[in-house]
């Protein structure tokens, strides 16, 4: 038996506590890939260096989690994905004016890797970036409309949501709306 905090499982609570429990059997497909891979972890001879095996026991818990959502969800291999995927954007719109947010500071949150927040939003045909990007395009236009921000500057508009080069919001506004900043501004003037 083998067992992972729960801290460490990259669900939200409700999908960890779903897994909670879970029997993977031995002769299942994935159950088949993984014993022999946690069996040979146990060996004494197996020597890993710290950053190796930290990674190492990160891709274990990944493999553990796929094979313990076949046991539980063998009909929707995506539900999990989808869970995480709907978490990860609720954890971007929540912490949009945050200038650190970043796909490495979004994985080290939910406990995964990198690489594999980048699988999860390639599952559903888009990036980290741009769904960080498109949120503060929004939220930067969102506040040149609003009335409480006419006298804030464009550059002060775009720095609060993440935009610290007025050059690089300039350009991304107008290639993502079709005008630019100040135009925007001034086309929907309160």
């Amino acid at each position: 038996m083998y067992t992972w905090p729960r801290a460490s499982i990259p669900l939200p609570d409700s999908g960890s506590q779903q897994l909670t429990a879970t029997a993977v059997r031995a002769d299942s497909t994935l159950g088949r890939l993984l014993s022999p891979v946690l069996s040979s972890v146990l060996d004494p001879g197996c020597e890993v260096s710290a950053t190796g095996a930290s990674r190492l026991a990160d891709e274990i818990a990944e493999l553990a989690i796929t094979a313990a959502l076949e046991e539980v969800e063998p009909d929707d291999p995506d539900a999990q994905a989808r869970q995480l995927y709907t978490a990860v954007l609720h954890h971007i719109n929540t912490h949009i004016d945050d200038p650190g947010l970043s796909p490495q500071q979004i994985a080290a949150t939910f406990y995964i890797s990198t690489r594999t927040l980048h699988r999860i939003f390639a599952r559903f045909y888009t990036t980290v970036a741009t769904a960080i990007r498109t949120r503060r395009l929004e939220s930067c236009r969102q506040a040149l409309l609003s009335p409480s921000n006419a006298h804030h500057s464009l550059t002060e508009v775009a720095a609060r949501y993440g935009f610290p080069n007025p050059a690089v919001f300039s350009r991304t506004f107008t290639s993502a709306y079709g005008v630019t900043p100040s135009h925007y501004r001034e086309l929907h003037r309160y």
